[in-house]
């Protein structure tokens, strides 16, 4: 008995502490994340862990453009929450981008988590056991082993596009977080079309030159 208080007692502090002590105070004093984490500049490349204990490369994410929602922990109010916006809200955009969250749970958790909660339209990854990427990136909160809320936007070739760290305890602006990659991925969708309409150009020259050639 004395034991279930104790991890409640734990949980209400954990919860108490987002809302009440400021950011900073979390604040990786090793690598700041606003050195790290900058729009422009390519995620720095971390070993995370995905259900089934297969070791995920953030460079393995390179190819699709990507919304990294980065939550404290699963099973938590808020950080469910913003996973389930995440998956419920995005207006098809799970078809065209990938949408990852990033815990320090292990994988078995987030895999029970994803299963009780019905999302099958994200990507879980952990940061446990090792913290390679919440060190790599200052994200991580000494002392508590959890990740700080953050949302990362990044491109396929894994360059920032857009970055939203969150004060205290509440939800990122996940319609702002949206609309950010729906964007992102219309230009990638433009510059595709761009490129396939010159290639088809410079095929019908080609063979045209062909055709003039054995004329």
């Amino acid at each position: 008995m004395n034991a279930i208080k104790f991890r409640q007692t734990l949980f209400i502090v954990f919860i108490i502490s987002f809302f009440i002590i400021p950011a900073k105070v979390f604040s990786n004093t090793k690598v700041r994340s606003l050195d790290v984490l900058k729009v422009g500049e390519p995620l720095p490349d971390a070993k995370l862990k995905a259900y089934g204990n297969v070791d995920i490369e953030i460079n393995d994410l390179k190819g699709k453009i990507k919304i990294i929602s980065i939550v404290p922990k699963l099973n938590t109010p808020v950080c469910d929450k913003q996973t389930h916006q995440f998956s419920e809200t995005n207006g098809g955009l799970d078809k065209n981008v990938d949408i990852i969250t990033l815990s320090t749970n292990t994988t078995e958790g987030q895999y029970q988590f994803s299963q009780k909660a019905k999302i099958h339209n994200l990507t879980f990854l952990s940061d446990s056991p090792e913290f390679i990427f919440g060190k790599k990136t200052g994200l991580l909160i000494d002392g508590l082993s959890v990740l700080r809320r953050t949302v990362i936007i990044a491109d396929k070739n894994n360059i920032i596009r857009y970055i939203d760290f969150v004060p205290g305890g509440g939800l990122p602006n996940i319609k702002k977080a949206l609309e950010a990659a729906h964007d992102l991925w219309q230009v990638s969708r433009k510059k595709l079309n761009d490129y396939e309409f010159i290639l088809d150009r410079k095929i019908e020259l080609f063979l045209l030159m062909q055709i003039l050639r054995y004329a």
